[in-house]
């Protein structure tokens, strides 16, 4: 059935793992008869659950659409992960929806995770809403809740519906809209205090009456909601279908349509987002009758149905067999198949319209965040900001046959996944996968062999360390073979000298009167510049190196491109041992966020990786470490902080610079690499 802008309602529930959301899913399915029972996580017979991976694990690992009649509305609801892992996927959720309603489990504290969640909400402009579930528990207490929440989230939050009790006497559920049970006075005056901001009129009315009229206080709660102005709180009992009637029936007549929520910031195309101001970006409008615009939201690759985008409807409408323009591959497509998505299941649609969220087959192009507009009225929507993946693994096929199917593979799961990252390493030859954790990288390897039968060993990557040298030294080689007929001759003298950090190599020709003809310099530098690309201290590069050839000698008949390439090649191994090499390793610029109370804890894991602190800053109830960090010492740290903090901390990196190996530390490196070089030609051998 067709439905207008006005009628939409899209929410994206959002929360920590074990806060119900998908519990609330499917009690929402069986209360609205899309379902004739309930399903549930545990025992594998939810309707979000629908992949393998997921009914393993009993949780949620991607987001899932459902669409839900509400009268004459429809509410497109996401369910989302909530396992930080997979954050990203709830991020993209919420960029595509007007309003995110945060889950959280009445038996635990605020989690660290949600807190970050409310963040990402607060920073899209989205409302905001909150569902507490778990009532029924021993040991809650709702009021004490709301005063947590107030503290943690600010006035805006405030009850919509309460139970009539906590744990076992939780029956009922009481609605502040319907002035139901005996806290509704309270609860109204603190709704109607924060409605009140919504525009300098109501508030003057508010402020001149000392409360708003009941019609002022319904046509109002919308537009507070879209404004953040207001945070809905609902007690909901999923399992018992407690708050449910209630929640549904604020979403349809409260909760913000696009229509109400308006325009949303866009950008021109190619500018950065830094250098164009607030007044200068288009704004998208939920004009029906505006040119088409929409981003996508989540992509996936099913070996059987093919990729399928997953496209929120921004602006305008969009027919089937439609061309729509790719802003970031300039490409045009035509649209054969419009679908609307409820759980895994879908159906093909003539039409969408601007608030609509649906589906595209078989544009093979697409990409996530992608914006789609109409020919001729080109504008790109903001993508949102995602974790970076930081857990990286070495990996290669089981089977030796795969080589080549790892690679495509891998690029489809990439596609899916923002936080999945894959490449070959130039330097080590290595294919690297990095995600977010070992439990990340785990499901992606189960989803690698479902999907596309390729199964891997993966194991730590290596490490790309430098060599270098500490002192000036002489380096000399005769190179001689005579092999009956024309030899080999070719002596080089030379010698090798540190250069500044990061001043790179530099070849110098000091040879006089001949020593060494002219035609014949050049191939010492490259025998030099080969020994360059593997060092002979533990087989890594060598960097910030002066290399000065002097003297030598040569033979009118011997002599040739090849020899003087050989000596000068292993005159620089000769200089270099004497040098005083040493091993660089790269040094990581570490960006943590970890809940307050854990600080000095991740200080002190820090100082044990030969980590550096740089900077700590406190921001909400979240401690923002700065430092430098070897990358050795980082390969495995997602799990250290996930220990240390019980799953609430994370962490960003880039690369800094290269510094010097402690000595201890480098004779077990060196030691180590010795080992695989032999156990490889014992292999081979």
């Amino acid at each position: 059935m067709a439905h207008a802008t006005a009628d939409l309602r899209n929410v994206a529930l959002v929360g920590h793992g074990h806060s119900g959301k998908t519990a609330l899913v499917d009690a929402i399915a069986l209360h609205t008869k899309l379902t004739n029972r309930l399903g549930s996580a545990a025992d594998g017979t939810s309707i979000s659950n629908t992949e393998p991976e997921e009914r393993d694990r009993k949780q949620t690992l991607s987001l899932h659409v459902f669409r839900i009649p509400l009268g004459a509305q429809r509410l497109n609801l996401i369910d989302t992960p909530g396992h930080p892992d997979f954050a990203a996927e709830a991020i993209h959720a919420m960029a595509a929806v007007e309003t995110v309603c945060l889950c959280l489990n009445a038996t635990a504290p605020i989690s660290f995770h949600a807190k970050q969640l409310w963040r990402s909400a607060g920073e899209l402009g989205v409302g905001r809403a909150i569902i507490i579930t778990h009532l029924d528990q021993e040991n809650t207490s709702f009021q004490r809740w709301i005063d947590d929440l107030r503290q943690v989230f600010g006035h805006a939050v405030a009850p919509v519906t309460y139970p009539n009790a906590t744990g076992a006497a939780f029956r009922s559920v009481h609605d502040v809209t319907h002035d139901e049970g005996p806290d509704a006075p309270k609860y109204h005056d603190m709704i109607e205090e924060d409605e009140a901001e919504v525009d300098d009129t109501l508030m003057e009315h508010y402020l001149e009456s000392g409360h708003l009229g009941k019609d002022e206080f319904e046509q109002n709660l919308e537009r507070a909601v879209a404004r953040g102005k207001l945070v809905p709180v609902f007690a909901v009992c999923p399992n018992r279908g407690l708050g449910l009637e209630q929640l549904l029936e604020f979403m349809q007549r409260h909760f913000p349509s696009p229509v109400c929520f308006g325009a949303r910031g866009g950008a021109v195309p190619g500018a950065t987002a830094l250098g164009q101001t607030k007044e200068s970006r288009p704004m998208v409008a939920p004009d029906p009758e505006g040119p088409f615009a929409a981003q996508v939201f989540k992509v996936v690759s099913d070996p059987y149905v093919g990729k399928l985008a997953f496209l929120r409807c921004f602006r305008g409408k969009l027919q089937r067999e439609q061309p729509v323009l790719d802003v970031r591959s300039g490409k045009l497509a035509k649209v054969a198949h419009l679908l609307d998505v409820h759980g895994k299941e879908t159906k093909e649609i003539p039409s969408v319209v601007a608030g609509d969220v649906f589906a595209v087959s078989k544009i093979d192009d697409l990409a996530l965040g992608d914006t789609l507009v109409a020919e001729g009225s080109v504008l790109e929507l903001p993508r949102p900001k995602l974790p970076r993946p930081t857990f990286a693994r070495h990996v290669w096929p089981k089977a030796r046959g795969d080589e080549q199917k790892i690679g495509h593979a891998l690029e489809k799961l990439c596609a899916e996944d923002p936080s999945l990252e894959h490449r070959r390493d130039k330097e080590t030859g290595e294919l690297l996968i990095t995600g977010m954790s070992p439990l990340h990288l785990e499901v992606q390897f189960q989803r690698l062999h479902r999907r596309h039968q390729v199964d891997v060993e993966h194991g730590q990557p290596t490490i790309p360390y430098r060599e270098t040298i500490t002192a000036r030294a002489e380096g000399h080689h005769r190179h001689k073979k005579q092999t009956g007929g024309r030899g080999q001759f070719a002596e080089v003298y030379l010698r090798v000298a540190p250069r500044e950090h990061g001043a790179g190599f530099e070849f110098v020709d000091s040879v006089v009167g001949g020593a060494i003809p002219r035609q014949f310099i050049p191939e010492v530098e490259k025998g030099t510049r080969k020994f360059l690309a593997k060092g002979s201290l533990a087989g890594f590069p060598v960097v910030d190196v002066q290399v000065e050839v002097h003297d030598g000698k040569f033979h009118d008949v011997d002599s040739d491109q090849l020899s003087f390439q050989i000596a000068g090649e292993r005159a620089f191994h000769d200089g270099y041992h004497k040098a005083r090499p040493i091993l660089l390793e790269p040094i990581m610029s570490v960006e943590i966020r970890v809940p307050e109370r854990c600080t000095g804890d991740v200080a002190g894991n820090l100082s044990s990786l030969r980590g550096r602190l740089s900077g700590m800053e406190a921001q909400d109830g979240v401690q923002m470490i700065t430092a430098q960090c070897p990358l050795a010492s980082l390969l495995d740290y997602s799990t250290q902080l996930r220990s240390i903090t019980a799953g609430e901390g994370s962490f960003t990196m880039e690369f800094a610079h290269y510094e010097a190996v402690p000595p201890h530390l480098q004779a077990e490196i060196v030691a180590r690499r010795k080992a695989i070089v032999d156990q490889h030609h014992g292999n081979h051998g």
